[in-house]
């Protein structure tokens, strides 16, 4: 158990680089992403936090290519 509350603190001082008490606040999704890559289902699927913090990137980088308006291919224009 303090494995896993060790995986869980490390990555979010990854992704949130010095993390404090009001990035979890404020970012109460990105943090509920992190410990959906973590557990699931009671279970822990992962204890690498450098795979958890690819794949909390790896979502974000889905969710703002799926909240743009435009294609990919008129952007720049």
């Amino acid at each position: 158990m303090l494995d896993l509350m060790q995986v869980f603190v490390e990555t979010l001082d990854k992704c949130f680089s010095n993390v404090c008490e009001l990035d979890v606040v404020f970012n109460f999704s990105k943090v509920h992403t992190i410990l959906d890559e973590i557990i699931l289902g009671g279970q822990v699927l992962e204890t690498s936090s450098s795979e958890v913090v690819k794949a909390v990137e790896e979502i974000s980088k889905m969710e703002r290519n799926a909240n743009s308006i435009l294609p990919a291919s008129w952007q720049g224009r």
